[in-house]
């Protein structure tokens, strides 16, 4: 079995990794009327991820979204809901594949 100090330098290392080339926010906000979540990320990119694509329901109470988890999720408190951030920019900049 691993040595307890190996897995936790590994977890470390893959942490950093991961905040050096994945997506973060760093603030988003619930624009009801367009029916999307406006997303900033680092480095100043804005992205708008139709409501939808989350997969919460239509009447799901999406307000008071907050960006938790060093900006690698959002949280929605109202419905106790999480989503992934690098996940949710994939989604929507995702090409659709004609069938």
């Amino acid at each position: 079995m691993e040595h307890l100090d190996e897995t936790v330098a590994r977890a470390l290392d893959r942490g950093a990794q991961l905040q050096r080339r994945e997506p973060r926010a760093v603030a988003v906000r619930l624009d009801a009327v367009r029916s999307r979540l406006v997303v900033d990320l680092l480095g100043g990119v804005e992205v708008a991820i139709p409501i939808a694509l989350l997969g919460l329901g239509a009447a799901a109470d999406l307000t008071g979204v907050r960006v938790e988890g060093g900006g690698f999720d959002l949280y929605f408190p109202a419905i106790d809901e999480g989503a992934y951030v690098p996940d949710l920019i994939r989604m929507a900049v995702e090409v659709p594949r004609a069938a």
